[in-house]
């Protein structure tokens, strides 16, 4: 990744020497370094304000009443897991994916895996548990693309929301297709 983006700034950088167009060049690098800037702040609000919806959440108990209620799916898809902890974990990770919160789900996502292993007794392979919470953690697209519906008010958009019926039918879909691609393959080893 970064040979191509050194290949396309050098790229333009010689462009704009050879069309004499380096003050615009400049000024254009300049302008958008700033916009970038400003819109990294505005995503890491959204990434704060979810951490910490997701924490009250965990702190209040309305996880754990999340994972009572969501129980009989996640024992479907982990039918060997016993612990509790854990199934609140996965039960967090799988919410703050759905609803788009981004990078800060990553944060509970390593928290379940480091429960998963503890439950795998630090095994050196991974286990089935292990395999599809990574499989369908990593497929979920958000029901609620919080972070794509700013993204797009930021860019302008006249229908910020209508990414919101495509990513119920990929979330669905992508969810799916992973969850028996991880059942065919843990009946066969």
């Amino acid at each position: 990744m970064n040979a191509a983006w050194s290949a396309i700034f050098l790229l333009s950088f010689l462009y704009a020497c050879i069309s004499g167009r380096l003050p615009l060049f400049s000024e254009t690098l300049t302008e958008s370094s700033g916009e970038a800037v400003q819109f990294m702040i505005r995503l890491a609000g959204i990434m704060a304000m979810w951490s910490g919806l997701m924490e009250v959440a965990e702190r209040t108990g309305l996880i754990s009443k999340m994972s009572r209620i969501l129980l009989p799916v996640t024992r479907l898809l982990f039918p060997r897991l016993k612990n509790q902890e854990a199934l609140s974990s996965i039960v967090m990770s799988f919410m703050a994916n759905l609803f788009g919160a981004g990078n800060s789900s990553t944060v509970f996502a390593l928290r379940t895996m480091e429960k998963l292993d503890a439950e795998n007794h630090h095994a050196p392979s991974a286990s089935n548990d292990m395999c599809t919470f990574a499989v369908v953690n990593m497929a979920f697209a958000p029901v609620i693309p919080v972070m794509m519906l700013q993204i797009r008010s930021d860019m302008g958009s006249t229908d910020p929301y209508s990414v919101i019926l495509p990513s119920l039918i990929t979330a669905g879909s992508t969810v799916i297709v992973s969850i028996l691609a991880c059942k065919i393959l843990e009946r066969r080893s």
